[in-house]
Formats: C-alpha cells, structure tokens, sequence
C-alpha cells in the first residue's frame, strides 16, 4: 500500500474551515478530524454538526478521530454523516469489536486508537475486525506535542502481526509527524500518517504534503507520488 498523508484541521485556521480543506484537495488523501469532548481528554474541539457540514465542503475522504467518552453511542452518527473512516478510542470502548462492526454497517471504515500509556498487545487479536489501527505517538488530547520515538515499538508489534496475518490494515500514526519523524515511522510499518503542523504550518501545505509523502514512501518501499494516492490508496 502507498502512503496516506492525512493532514490534521486541528492545525488549521478554525475561522476558515471549508478553505483550510480545500487547499489540500488534490494533495492530501485524507482530511483528520479531532473531535474532543473535555472529558476523555482536557480539550474540546469539533463535533457532529460541524463535520456535517464541512462535508459539504470538500470530496477529500474524512479520517474522524474520536477521543470521547461513549463512542458506541455518537460514533455511528460520524459514518451516517459521511466520514470514510472513523477511529474510536480503545480505553473508551467495552466492546470494539461490535462498535466496529456497528460502524462499517453504518458505511464507514472502522478504526482503533491506542492512546500513549495503552499496551498494545491485548487488542492485537482485534486486528481482522478493523480497517485502520491509530497509534499515538503522543499523548492523546492536544496537538503540538513532541512525537516519542519510544512509541513505535506498537507499530512494530501491530505491522509483524499483520503481515502475519495477511491482514489488509491500515496502521496509522497520529503526533509530531513531520518531515524529521516520518521515516521512522515508516520503517516501524506504519502507512498512514497524521500531520497538524508540519502540513498547516507550512507556508505551502500542498508542498509540506508532497515531502512527507516521498520521504514515507522511500521508507515503505513504495513508489512516490505527487499528488494523492486516489481511490486504491483509501483501502
């Protein structure tokens, strides 16, 4: 599988939503929605309605990621809603397995985050129930932060157990990706990538985008593109 480059509106100009995205229409494969609700994590940002209607906004496919609590209760609401891929946290959930399956009946991607201090090994017999796994290398709840290479020792675990497998899953990392952390959370197996920063704090986003993707890319061992990897790359 090629890169996926998913830059992170949490970076962007919150006053200019809608043209935030679509600068990166033609280059991002994926558009990363936070969605915080202050009390699974000290922070509250975007919620149901505004995703509704930044929906209408772009074709860019959505990777919602909720950090909130009772997420078997709002996340199907995100997939009715039109998101591609919606990630829901592993400490927040009693059973994954049936919100995942709840959500792809709901005609979204399902995806699992493993939040910082979460062991990743007891939801690794998850993994043929899910389409994405979210790996945090940082603490969950607010951008910014320092990526922690020490995290990456969960992406090796998901990637062995996957090829293991022959899983089709997308391991996906979330935190202080930029063009100096990328390559190594490409060699660990990861190929889905969060950036906040390193893309909307660029002065061309479009650009910051085409060099994450080829530095990702010499890493996977997968050829270079210059724009988004287009429908086969949203598997």
């Amino acid at each position: 599988m090629e890169p996926i480059i998913a830059p992170s509106i949490l970076a962007s100009d919150f006053s200019r939503l809608g043209e935030e995205v679509r600068a990166v229409e033609g280059a991002a494969d994926w558009v990363h929605v936070d969605v915080m609700d202050n009390h699974f994590v000290p922070n509250l940002t975007l919620g149901l309605p505004v995703v509704t209607s930044l929906r209408k906004a772009t074709t860019i496919p959505f990777d919602v990621h909720l950090m909130i609590n009772d997420p078997q209760r709002w996340a199907p609401a995100y997939a009715e809603a039109g998101a591609y891929n919606v990630t829901f946290h592993a400490e927040a959930c009693d059973d994954p397995v049936a919100l995942a399956k709840n959500l792809r009946a709901a005609g979204a991607k399902a995806g699992l985050a493993i939040d910082r201090d979460t062991p990743v090994e007891p939801y690794l017999e998850l993994l043929p129930y899910l389409d994405t796994i979210l790996i945090m290398t940082i603490k969950a709840g607010f951008g910014g932060q320092a990526f922690m290479p020490e995290l990456l020792g969960k992406v090796r675990d998901v990637r062995r157990r996957a090829d293991v497998n022959n899983l089709q899953i997308r391991i996906e990392v979330d935190g202080g990706i930029a063009a100096d952390t990328i390559e190594q959370a490409a060699e660990a197996g990861a190929d889905a990538f969060v950036a906040g920063t390193a893309v909307y704090g660029a002065a061309d986003p479009v650009e910051a985008i085409a060099k994450l993707r080829a530095l990702a890319a010499g890493r996977m061992g997968a050829a270079g593109s210059t724009g988004a990897a287009g429908p086969m790359g949203l598997a």
